[in-house]
């Protein structure tokens, strides 16, 4: 068996380890544009998602340009066209779930009242726990749901433990997912943003 220096090993692993940087950087470049498209498609179909349609990933962007209109140079507003025909304001939100971040988007009616619906997702969430926000049935626990109360204060959408709150009108309030309450509770803290995005008053919000 023949023996190798230190030297010649070193050069060997340097020159090694360098080869496969620079192809995993190249490959990591090429696949950069597609890596972008899917990312936009992904954001197209959740905001659309959250209006109540229902888009393949593959034809998300090409909806998105018919139902969609910026309102705010970040990209964190839209004037979208729900399923129902009516038009509402998309919102992003983020948050904090249990093992990672959570986001989404609301879709606020045009007074600024009232839910029409939502999309969410998450980074690393449990599987059959916190993973949940994502699933048809949470989601569609929002649809209709009053940001206000019967005195016009804003009190945002609670996620609360089913039997808990009573004083919590049940036009603002949904059930949280049994068994992620941290996931939940992260839910809850992100909708609280919808008051700081000129919907503080139903007023405020007819305006934009």
């Amino acid at each position: 068996m023949k023996n190798y220096s230190n030297t010649y090993i070193f050069v060997y692993i340097t020159v090694l380890v360098t080869v496969i940087a620079v192809v995993l950087t190249l490959v990591s470049t090429g696949l950069k544009p597609r890596r972008d498209r899917n990312k936009q498609a992904e954001k197209c179909q959740q905001i659309l998602r959250a209006a109540g349609h229902d888009i393949d990933r593959s034809k998300a962007v090409a909806a998105f340009s018919n139902l969609a209109v910026p309102l705010t140079d970040d990209g964190r507003q839209y004037r979208v066209v729900c399923a129902d025909g009516t038009e509402g304001v998309d919102i992003r939100l983020d948050g904090k779930g249990l093992w990672g971040p959570i986001w989404g988007y609301a879709v606020v009616s045009e007074d600024g009242q009232t839910l029409k619906g939502v999309a969410f997702d998450h980074k690393s969430e449990t599987p059959g726990l916190g993973a949940k926000i994502t699933e048809e049935a949470f989601l569609k626990s929002f649809e209709g749901k009053k940001l206000y109360d019967k005195d016009g204060k804003f009190v945002s959408v609670r996620v609360l433990k089913p039997g808990t709150a009573s004083e919590i009108a049940e036009g603002n309030r949904v059930d949280a997912i049994s068994g992620a309450t941290l996931t939940s509770k992260g839910v809850d803290k992100m909708l609280e943003q919808l008051e700081t995005i000129s919907l503080s008053s139903p007023e405020g919000a007819s305006a934009r």
